[in-house]
């Protein structure tokens, strides 16, 4: 979307487990004015996602963050289990870096809007609300199509579920 929709230049590295389906995925994500030319994954980032909640004990996931950097993590827990749940190096580099700490209930979303456990479209969303790349009236909308163009296939149905994801 962005790279269709915007002027910016884009590039993307993804890194998979050999696990494939349920196996941790790394989307390594760069967008700009000028031409990307960087053979490498990112290893400062503006914006980290975790998609699975469970990750947060598992690997380290804002080392990679940027001061004054956006952590957006899907989890279905209150500010008191977020607290118990996540580790005390990750609260303290949030903190003296001035991360902006986000979370979606994306999971329990997904089950409300009829997706099942399919999260993606609602992260995506979040995405674009979070980052700001292009205004999100815009965002949506292009999302939205992308959804038809994806999903129409599978029936009206399918879409506007689609549909509903990206608006919760």
């Amino acid at each position: 979307i962005i790279g269709n929709a915007t002027d910016l230049f884009c590039q993307a590295y993804f890194v998979y487990d050999s696990k494939k389906s349920g196996g941790l995925t790394q989307s390594h994500l760069r967008f700009g004015k000028d031409p990307i030319r960087a053979p490498y994954l990112v290893t400062t980032a503006d914006f980290v996602a975790c998609h699975t909640p469970s990750y947060v004990k598992k690997y380290d996931m804002v080392r990679n963050l940027k001061e004054g950097g956006t952590f957006l993590l899907n989890c279905q827990w209150d500010a008191a289990e977020l607290a118990e749940k996540m580790n005390a190096e990750t609260k303290q580099y949030i903190a003296k870096n001035n991360i902006k700490l986000y979370t979606v209930n994306a999971i329990d979303l997904a089950q409300k809007v009829g997706m099942g456990k399919r999260t993606n479209t609602i992260l995506q969303a979040a995405f674009f609300a979070l980052a700001k790349v292009m205004p999100i009236e815009e965002a949506v909308d292009y999302m939205k199509a992308a959804a038809k163009k994806s999903y129409a296939k599978k029936g009206d149905d399918v879409v506007k579920c689609n549909w509903d994801a990206i608006d919760a």
